[in-house]
């Protein structure tokens, strides 16, 4: 990749956000995207800026279900579990009545087109005891004419159509046309068989790009169906069977990641664009569902977002309890087995850079949400510098929205984890990481490999957390270096990663960061002596780990290590890895007379590098 030459100007409001921790106030006007999460700094959930959503039909705002219950709870076959601490009032869909339908939407269209996250919390309960949980709930992004007001009738009453699909091929709806040019996660609790539901717990997504939207699965003709889980032999977080109208409070996370490829699918023609689902920390469509949202026909990449929903016979109150959309985030379950890899396009739709996270121990909630937050190399080291001068933020090659060069630092936080934080106290433990292309010339002072040209990376993978814990990176101040290794290939591609330090955070990858010593060297043999000729000597020398790199402030390892302890002449042997660094043997080059140098080359996980030598004579 050829290193890009022009740069991009920070936002001023962002560095302002960044530098002071400064944020609107949740109260004061509607913020650029939806964040109604009440354990945010600042933000009381629904119980605020309730204009920043358009309702239609039987939508409404309310107390939770299990707040405002009158009759006994016997009457109910779900009835609703106590909602979470803060939540005082809920984004009601529908009520539990017969005939119900609404819809709801931000008022202000969202960047669809390029990289997104969106979570939220939902409670689905109060069914009567003869009919039944009915009909469910979706998640809707469409850029229909009617805007905001999009909202379809199921007509007669009949709910299969969840508020967004018609039923072409079915019995059960009018056949008005189901919301165009639109893409519908469907959280389907009634078996409608003349629809081709699987079951009535299965989470649908639907959609028929610019044409109407219908609630059919295949093979039934007019299938709007993209992909599809019953969710059989799934289960909650508590270990119990994952029912969606079970009336306990349960998670979702959504999120979109945009590629320029399509060569992807079984015949390599399809999109590599693809969406993918969370619930209750289970991936439903591993690796993501292809899909393209552009097909939508969006509005310069911008739709709206917001939720539908509708009873038939059977009744429900569909509530969406928390809610938040993160433009440019991308979110997945970080597994122990292997790393969770979440990739990061720019505007052309190429994944430049990417953050790696894989548990070293097993943790509750392992949803995570990754936000890339862009700026100069100037602002981010004005950050940085406070406790890490002369550290230099790493410069991405190409990562910015237009295709320019940018320093980036990423916000990690866990969705499903109390108030969103990763880990309460410091029970979050994984080797976190990023991947990325650069240009040596927009990272000034950094040269590999050092040992050539009497230069170390000093690498660093640095973690801080700013007032908000939930929005990690605003006024985050940089507390320790968590770098555990560093590497550099490609054309040329860097790679850093450290531990978590037992949490999440706001992470950067620097280089000249202050303390990365190389490792220490020892030679116990040879020494400075005279051996005779051909004598049988053995080398014994040990490259210890480097301890500079555990800072006071935060203990919690592994940092760099001894990485390689070789010598220059002779014949290296083996080297047993301790926990204080290498200890190497070897034989000592006695074959001719004369003064000889005996040189030991050490380079620790960071790829800084370091060299001792000593004199003996053979005679």
């Amino acid at each position: 990749m050829r290193a890009a030459t022009a740069r991009f100007i920070l936002h001023v409001g962002i560095v302002v956000a960044l530098i002071t921790g400064g944020t609107l106030s949740w109260g004061q006007a509607c913020p650029a995207a939806p964040n109604y999460n009440p354990n945010q700094t600042g933000n009381t959930g629904f119980s605020a800026n309730q204009n920043c959503l358009t309702l239609n039909g039987n939508a409404a705002f309310g107390a939770p279900a299990a707040l405002s219950l009158t009759p006994p709870l016997s009457q109910y076959q779900n009835p609703p579990v106590n909602p979470p601490a803060g939540v005082n009032i809920v984004l009601r869909l529908t009520p539990n009545a017969k005939g119900q339908t609404g819809s709801a939407w931000f008022n202000t269209t969202q960047a669809v087109s390029g990289a997104f996250s969106t979570t939220f919390t939902f409670q689905v309960s109060g069914a009567d005891t003869v009919d039944g949980p009915a009909d469910g709930f979706t998640f809707v992004i469409q850029n229909s004419p009617a805007g905001a007001a999009a909202i379809f009738s199921s007509g007669n009453g009949e709910g299969c159509g969840i508020g967004f699909g018609d039923a072409p091929d079915g019995n059960c709806t009018l056949l008005t046309g189901g919301i165009t040019n639109s893409l519908a996660v469907e959280f389907d609790t009634y078996q409608n068989t003349d629809i081709a539901d699987p079951n009535a717990n299965h989470v649908a997504i639907q959609s028929c790009g610019a044409g109407p939207n219908s609630v059919e699965g295949p093979p039934l003709a007019g299938s709007c169906q993209v992909a599809n889980n019953s969710l059989v032999g799934l289960l909650e977080p508590g270990g119990n069977p994952l029912v969606l109208s079970d009336g306990s409070v349960h998670s979702v996370t959504i999120t979109y990641n945009p590629s320029s490829l399509s060569n992807c699918g079984p015949n390599q023609n399809t999109t590599c664009s693809s969406l993918d689902v969370i619930l209750d920390g289970n991936d439903l469509f591993p690796g993501g569902v292809l899909f393209d949202l552009t097909t939508l026909g969006l509005n310069n990449g911008n739709a709206y977002v917001g939720f539908t929903s509708a009873t038939g016979a059977g009744v429900d109150d569909h509530d969406i309890l928390t809610w938040t959309f993160t433009p440019q985030s991308q979110s997945g379950v970080i597994p122990t087995n292997t790393p969770l890899v979440l990739s990061f396009p720019n505007a052309a739709g190429n994944n430049v850079y990417d953050y790696t996270a894989q548990l070293t121990t097993p943790y509750a909630n392992p949803v995570a949400q990754v936000q890339p937050i862009l700026l100069t190399q100037q602002a981010c080291n004005a950050l940085v510098d406070v406790k890490f001068w002369p550290a230099q933020c790493f410069v991405y090659q190409n990562a910015e929205n237009s295709g320019l060069d940018a320093s980036v630092m990423f916000a990690l936080t866990c969705p499903d984890s109390p108030n969103g934080v990763c880990g309460t106290g410091t029970n979050f433990f994984a080797t976190l990481g990023t991947d990325f292309s650069f240009s040596f010339s927009d990272n000034p002072w950094f040269f590999w490999p050092g040992v050539f040209l009497g230069f170390n990376p000093q690498p660093g993978w640095l973690k801080g957390v700013g007032p908000d814990p939930t929005n990690p990176c605003n006024g985050v101040h940089f507390q320790s270096n968590q770098i555990s290794g560093f590497t550099v290939s490609g054309d040329p591609g860097g790679r850093t990663f450290g531990s978590s330090g037992g949490g999440g955070s706001c992470w950067v990858s620097t280089y000249n960061t202050p303390g990365e010593l190389a490792p220490a060297i020892k030679i116990k043999s040879p020494t400075l002596t005279t051996y005779k000729l051909n004598q049988v000597v053995t080398a014994n020398y040990t490259c210890s780990n480097p301890i500079t790199s555990k800072p006071v402030t935060s203990p919690t390892g592994p940092y760099l290590t001894a990485a390689t302890c070789s010598q220059s002449s002779g014949t290296q042997g083996a080297c047993t890895q301790t926990s204080s660094g290498l200890t190497c043997t070897g034989t000592v080059d006695t074959s001719s007379r004369g003064l000889h140098s005996f040189w030991v080359m050490a380079a620790d996980s960071g790829g800084n590098v370091n060299w001792d030598v000593t004199l003996y004579n053979v005679k």
